[in-house]
Parts: structure tokens; sequence; C-alpha cells
């Protein structure tokens, strides 16, 4: 087996810029679904421009989550006799928890549990749906402190509200999250 050294050596200190559709939603011609019909894909991602009035404003903290399944097995010890542990790990669910300031109809909808995104001036029942997500496609660019992308990952998502905005004196702070949902169109891109 030969080995590969490192291609990517950086200090990494990035920020991010999230975008997610609705499933549903028709942009650039391609209805948004987690396998796009007749082989169209979901919108183009470079430039990000079909994504823009999409955008998860001002993302202030983002962390990347693995949930991981961990089991250990006995097997033979070939030196020595005897049996040793054989530990496994299954990364079985990845997310990206965020935090921002700002608010949206999405986070809107989840917080109050309404059947669909809300439309200013018509009202809605509170609580007519028990469901905390959003499926849609995500885009999460990381970008360099010169706004340089350098990676990007687009892919199927459940966005979820964690924490609703607190009510008082001070701007509320929003925690949600993206889990990465199955799709044959999920992609990661190292770009530099």
């Amino acid at each position: 087996m030969s080995a590969t050294p490192p291609t990517v050596i950086r200090r990494e200190l990035l920020n991010v810029r999230g975008y997610f559709i609705p499933a549903g939603d028709l942009v650039d011609g391609i209805t948004i679904a987690a396998e796009a019909a007749s082989g169209q894909g979901w919108p183009d991602n470079a430039p990000t421009s079909n994504y823009t009035a999409y955008e998860l404003s001002e993302i202030e903290n983002a962390k990347s989550i693995n949930e991981v399944i961990k089991e250990s097995f006995k097997v033979p010890n070939p030196i020595g006799g005897g049996y040793i542990d054989d530990p496994e790990e299954m990364v079985t669910s990845r997310k990206w928890t965020m935090e921002t300031h700002k608010t949206n109809s999405y986070f809107k909808k989840l917080e109050n549990g309404l059947a669909s995104i809300p439309v200013a001036g018509t009202a809605q029942a509170i609580g007519a749906t028990p469901d905390n997500y959003i499926d849609g496609v995500a885009l999460l660019t990381y970008t360099t402190k010169g706004s340089v992308v350098v990676e990007r990952r687009q892919f199927w998502a459940r966005l979820r509200l964690m924490t609703a905005p607190d009510v008082g004196p001070a701007t509320g702070k929003i925690a949600f999250s993206l889990e990465m949902r199955p799709s044959t169109q999920n992609s990661y891109l190292l770009v530099a």
C-alpha cells in the first residue's frame, strides 16, 4: 500500500456562508427535490447567484458534528493467541450547527409549528404541524478572511431550529442545524 501525503496544509481561520432552498421551490427552472427529475441536478452553485435570495444571513458560529456508533468485537490475536478487542466506528449522521442573530421565515415556521412558510399579513394556526424541520438543498461555502471560497458543500438537508431567539432588550440568538440526508447529488469540493 503506497502512502499519500496530505495535499492541503493551512491554518483554518474560515468564515461560512449558508444557503437553504426548501423542497418544492422552483429555482433556475429546477424544482428542488432530493433527487432531481430527468438528471437536471440542483441549481448551479458557482457562482452562488442562484442561492443569494436563500441565504441564512450572518452566520456567527458553525460547527461540524458527526454522530458515531462505536462497537467492539473480539477477534483472534495473531500474535500470542487468545483474543483482542477490535473497535470499529461508523458515522451515522453528519450535521452542521450554526448560530445567528437574524431570523427569517423558515425559522418562524419552525418556531411556531406553522403548516407553511409565513407571509406577512396572513394568519396561520400555531402548532398546525408537529414537524420541527424543513427539507431542502443546502449550500455551505467556506471562505478565507479575504472572502476567497476554499471549500463548498452542497447536500440534501434537514433544517431544524434548535433554539428560538429570546425576547428582551437585546437581540436574540438563534441556533439551528443542517443535517445531511441521503442524495446521490450530495457533493464536496475542495476549491483551494
